[in-house]
This record gives structure tokens, sequence and C-alpha cells, in this order.
């Protein structure tokens, strides 16, 4: 047991060193993580879009994004939740990415550590929707990390595991053979 937790606390480490800065851990208890992201990529924005700052709730009722718009100068204000269809588990996840963006910014993926799946938003300047919810492959999904069409689940509970998944046009599929450890 002791091996596994070593391995995946070093493959948590590997994975948000390859990470290029798309997670952000807030020290508040209410909030996992954070992620600045500018939704402005389907609706003709410019680079002077509209930015936002996405957070997760970890809520047992119901897991949701919170978002926070940011303005020039950095300052945020609440903009609202937005539902993630899974649930929490009311306690702090001990982790780096509990929310990512893909690399096009059309996409936000969520961990669900209280139903073990991962939730899947669109993101469009006039803001996100649930677009799917996909299972974890394991328990206690606590992070994850997208590297061009790979998303990449950490479940931290039983054995733990790491699992990937293809990124397409509409959402990740199921998990990519051979990219679960």
């Amino acid at each position: 047991m002791t091996k596994h937790l070593a391995f995946i606390a070093l493959a948590a480490a590997a994975l948000a060193a390859c990470e290029q800065n798309r997670g952000v851990t807030t020290p508040a208890a209410a909030f996992e993580s954070s992620l600045e992201a500018r939704p402005d990529h389907d609706e003709g924005g410019g680079s002077g879009g509209p930015r936002a700052v996405y957070t997760l709730t970890n809520q047992v009722a119901g897991n949701a994004v919170a978002v926070f718009n940011r303005a020039a100068d950095g300052t945020l204000s609440a903009a609202g939740t937005v539902a993630t269809g899974g649930t929490g588990t009311g306690a702090g996840l001990g982790s780096q990415g509990a929310v990512a963006l893909s690399d096009d910014g059309r996409w936000l993926f969520a961990v669900n550590a209280g139903s073990n799946d991962v939730s899947v938003l669109r993101v469009r300047r006039s803001g996100l929707s649930l677009a799917s919810r996909t299972p974890s492959s394991g328990t206690l999904p606590i992070s994850l990390t997208v590297r061009e069409n790979v998303l990449y689940v950490l479940n931290a509970g039983g054995a733990g595991n790491i699992t990937g998944f293809t990124v397409g046009e509409s959402c990740p599929s199921a998990p990519m053979a051979g990219r679960s450890s």
C-alpha cells in the first residue's frame, strides 16, 4: 500500500511538472483548485475577450464549478456556479489540479471525487455548460491534467491509478487502452 501511494505521489508530481501552469491550488477550504481561462474562442472574441477563473466546490450535496470574472487588473468578482452533475467529498482533496482546461480552451474538466467521475463542461463566451460525465476508471479521482488530446485522471482510492482518456471534438471517450496504471 505504501509503495502504491508513493507511486501515485510521484506520478502526480510528474504530471504536474508537465502541466504548463494550468491549475492553481487555492488556500480556501471551500475551493479545491482554480484555473484561468479565456472563453472567447468560439464566438469571435479577440485578445481583449473576457477572462474567468474557475474553482471547484467539492460539495457532497452536489459538486459545482464556481466561476469568477477576472478584470484586466486581476480583481475577481463572483459570477455564479455551474453544477457538475456529480458529487464531492466535502473535504479537501489534497491535490493540485481538480480542474483543468483543454489545450484549445473549449473544455473544462472537473473531478467529482464523491461520485468517482469526471465532468466535462463546454467553455463559451456565454459561460460554462455541462456536456457529459465520464467514469474515472477508479475511485476517488482527485486530480487531472490535459496534454494535447489526452486527459489523465489520478484516482487516489483503493490501490490508486492513473487513467488516460482521449479528448476529441465532442468530449473524452472511454479510457484509452494501455493508458492506465
